[in-house]
């Protein structure tokens, strides 16, 4: 009976290393789970974070393009208007008067210096 006892107290020791062993990798295992989940969401984050930077970056560059070409339509409209009242006014005035049209182009001169000195910058 002695080699029955001693057998069954070395399967009770092996049953236990075994069953602490098994906690062991069980507790490891959920600490390295916890860990990649945690590291997961961190990327994720960072992601998240970088991908809504560069979409306020493309919308800050898109707005600022749009407004760069309405003050050049503007400013085009605003030329063209006044090419068209100055050719207008050139044909009433001038006829075929050298001396008028000499007069007239220097005061259209003075007037596009005033207008361009009006102009925000």
């Amino acid at each position: 009976m002695e080699t029955k006892a001693l057998l069954d107290k070395i399967t009770a020791g092996q049953a236990q290393v075994i069953s602490t062993i098994q906690a062991e990798a069980a507790a490891t295992v959920a600490a390295i789970k916890a860990e990649a989940t945690a590291a997961v969401a961190a990327i994720e984050a960072e992601a998240q974070a970088a991908a809504e930077k560069a979409a306020a970056q493309i919308s800050r560059a898109t707005l600022a393009q749009a407004r760069q070409a309405g003050s050049l339509a503007v400013q085009t409209s605003r030329r063209t208007a006044f090419d068209d009242i100055m050719a207008a006014a050139k044909q009433t005035v001038v006829a075929n008067d050298p001396e008028a049209a000499r007069t007239f182009e220097d005061k259209r001169s003075q007037l596009e210096l005033h207008l361009a000195g009006q102009l925000p910058a």
